[in-house]
């Protein structure tokens, strides 16, 4: 069970991002190129050093409209800064909690938002429990078959009693498209949250163990494909040291023999025709 505490009202810069989506609990390293996104960051930096992140709809897009960012997105701590030689920002940024954007305006050059902060506070339940377990033991067999996630890392991240940083945790570091990610964030339901992350967990296992095995196979036909070629390669080799490879003396010998009609003549002096080979 989960229980809805007061809404809480937030008025803070705000910052579109590209190809990513920010959660709760995650820390993200990230370069500002953007002059919006630029002035959005330092307006941040002066004040709380707290900033909106929320995805645009196109990634290619570089000056979206407010119709063209998702409202739901992640209030976050701006962790530490640093600006570099070309004049981009690299910025490390630690999600906080996710809101809705009530409103959205455009000031000195960049957006400022109104949020809806809406916290949830997770009541232990035996269906809470059922779900945390299904999605820990999936997260695991999801990281074992991931060959780009480290095994150690991801499960001790992962290892946190919170059901909904849990399922924050686990959907931050799954290799899904965007739109599903922002599916994810979207779900303020932490019971029906954990579900959903269990369910593409399912899906991503599944893609995995398919790959997993069409790999193994191509892998033995390949090696298969080796050893053929050695061996052929071998015999050939040992047929040519043998002489078998070559015509020799003898064989072309015959042949002329056999293309003058001597033959009949020859076997009857077997002495010659019995030092030729069969």
């Amino acid at each position: 069970m989960f229980t809805r505490e007061k809404s809480e009202m937030k008025r803070v810069p705000m910052m579109p991002v590209r190809d990513m989506v920010i959660f709760p609990q995650m820390m993200q390293p990230f370069i500002v190129g953007r002059e919006a996104s630029v002035r959005a960051l330092e307006e941040a930096l002066a004040g709380e050093k707290k900033i909106f992140l929320a995805t645009q709809h196109d990634a290619s897009v570089d000056d979206p409209k407010a119709e063209e960012i998702f409202t739901v997105g992640t209030l976050a701590n701006i962790v530490q800064s640093v600006k570099l030689p070309d004049g981009n920002i690299r910025v490390l940024v630690e999600g906080v909690e996710r809101a809705k954007i009530v409103q959205l305006t455009s000031e000195e050059g960049f957006y400022r938002a109104t949020l809806k902060l809406l916290p949830v506070r997770v009541e232990p339940s035996p269906q809470i429990d059922q779900a945390v377990r299904r999605v820990n033991g999936l997260f695991e067999q999801y990281v074992k078959l991931s060959q780009s996630l480290n095994y150690d890392t991801m499960i001790a991240a992962a290892r946190v009693e919170d059901p909904a940083k849990l399922s924050d945790t686990i959907a931050a570091n799954l290799q899904i498209p965007v739109e599903e990610k922002q599916e994810l964030l979207e779900n303020f339901d932490v019971q029906d949250r954990l579900n959903r992350v269990a369910e593409v967990l399912e899906s991503e296992i599944e893609k995995l163990n398919v790959d997993r095995n069409i790999n193994t196979r191509v892998k033995r036909q390949m090696e298969r494909a080796q050893k053929e070629y050695y061996l052929n390669e071998k015999l050939k080799a040992i047929h040519k040291e043998l002489g078998r490879g070559e015509k020799s003396e003898l064989d072309e010998l015959k042949k002329k023999i056999e293309a003058a009609g001597m033959s009949r003549i020859l076997r009857g002096r077997s002495s010659v025709w019995s030092a030729l080979p069969a």
